[in-house]
């Protein structure tokens, strides 16, 4: 459904357009002048438009209606007018008198183009952002492009896993653009950056009052995605209640805006991404299990950085070639980058580099130019710590978990310290920070 603004003087076009777009399922809305229909144009998905307006004519209209899809109206005899309205940004243009018949196609050639223009807009805007590239040599990532392809031919969900910074939503883009839908919208929405009523209005949509502040009808990501694809990014964010709404949806290719009663119906293929264990999320009872299966019924995992660190150099040209920098890395720094664990991923490494060449100043960027971050050393995987303390922990019984966790660190500590010592206790006490006689207890508390 799209929402249609007619700016004609006559009062038999506007009612037989405003007719047929109702009849095809679309909302109109007219204004006999320029002048009148102008502020009405905002939020409107088309504007049909007459080229012989009085006061404003339509190519004057036109010119304050950039970014806007319109189609011009124009008298038979003077279609010198619709071709310089097209030379202008018009979209399309219609001859009187009108068929009633052309109308709904044309609608939705304008609604579509608008699409894809918004969609190619996007996507660059993206890449001058510095979007994280989707890009590798390493075979972990050909597996990626391999299922990206694969998926790509289907229309059935697809859930993907990996940690912050690794790509997801750029592989879902991916996906998009090479699937039946590239020419369809791609709407993308953070499922964890919004609290659980803004996210349904942001969603589905809402009705005018529907509360306060919502003085118009807003159309959601949902409808927005119609004909295309709906990316919901950290989907293990969604509370119970949101997950049920989603389950839905899913199921019935249905939902209702926000204070409105009215089903609306909507074709969309569904992209969900997440950093987190759904599967542990439906073990532990906090992501429905009838959920995880409707949006899991394709997984495709994103490797962190630190399992493809040959493709850093790669990655690195890109990032230089991206940012137009005219200088080169060192093979040290190179070294240095390939050293890091990367706990921020693709993310991290393009703002590394990116901080390198503000401070390499066009030369050579050497170690000293990256972040003090990276030139730390390795340090540990994100949540490698946290996975086995939760191992740790789960295993032990009630009441004892604090001990179990703390003994197992402070043996394995310990055993450590004493092979980097080579079984010399005065060094391993030294190396510890401990008493002599502290390390002895604690070799015979563990059996060391």
């Amino acid at each position: 459904m799209a929402r249609v603004l007619i700016i004609d003087d006559e009062p038999h076009v506007c009612w037989a357009l405003k007719r047929a777009l109702e009849q095809a399922g679309h909302e109109a809305e007219t204004a006999p002048t320029a002048e009148q229909g102008l502020p009405l144009a905002a939020g409107k998905d088309l504007v049909f438009l007459d080229i012989g307006l009085p006061g404003m004519n339509g190519l004057e209209a036109l010119t304050k209606l950039k970014g806007m899809p319109v189609v011009v109206i124009t008298a038979h005899g003077t279609v010198e007018n619709a071709v310089e309205a097209l030379r202008r940004g018009a979209h399309d243009y219609l001859v009187k008198p009108l068929r009633a018949e052309e109308v709904p196609a044309l609608v939705d050639r304008a609604v579509k183009r608008t699409a894809l223009e918004r969609e190619v807009a996007r996507l660059r805007g993206g890449i001058s952002k510095g979007a994280s590239p989707l890009k590798g040599a390493t075979r972990v990532m050909q597996e990626v492009f391999k299922q990206i392809a694969t998926v790509a031919m289907a229309d059935a969900p697809v859930l993907v896993l990996g940690e912050s910074g690794t790509g997801k939503e750029l592989v879902a883009r991916t996906i998009h653009a090479a699937s039946r839908r590239a020419a369809g919208p791609f709407e993308p929405i953070d499922c964890g950056a919004l609290p659980e009523t803004l996210l349904d209005s942001e969603l589905y949509g809402h009705e005018r009052g529907a509360f306060t502040g919502a003085v118009e009808r807003k159309r959601g990501r949902v409808e927005l995605a119609d004909k295309g694809t709906l990316f919901l990014d950290e989907v293990g964010e969604l509370s119970p209640a949101a997950q049920a709404k989603l389950l839905r949806f899913l199921a019935e290719g249905e939902f209702v805006r926000v204070g409105g009663g009215e089903r609306q119906h909507v074709d969309v293929r569904v992209i969900t991404a997440t950093h987190r264990d759904l599967r542990r999320a439906v073990a532990e009872g906090t992501f429905r299990e009838d959920l995880f299966y409707r949006l899991a019924v394709t997984e495709l995992r994103l490797p962190p950085l630190r399992d493809r660190r040959e493709d850093i150099p790669l990655l690195v040209a890109h990032f230089l070639e991206d940012l137009a920098y005219p200088g080169a890395v060192s093979e040290e720094a190179m070294a240095v980058l390939g050293r890091h664990s990367w706990p921020g991923n693709v993310r991290e490494l393009r703002n590394a580099v990116e901080a390198a060449t503000v401070t390499a100043r066009g030369g050579v960027i050497l170690p000293d130019h990256l972040p003090r971050s990276v030139r730390a050393g390795p340090v540990p995987a994100p949540d490698e710590v946290q996975r086995v303390v939760v191992r740790l922990a789960d295993a032990a019984p009630e009441g004892a978990k604090y001990g179990a966790v703390h003994d197992a660190f402070e043996r394995a500590t310990v055993a450590h310290v004493l092979g980097l010592a080579g079984g010399n206790q005065v060094h391993a006490s030294r190396l510890l920070g401990i008493h002599r006689t502290t390390l002895r207890k604690l070799i015979e508390k563990y059996g060391l």
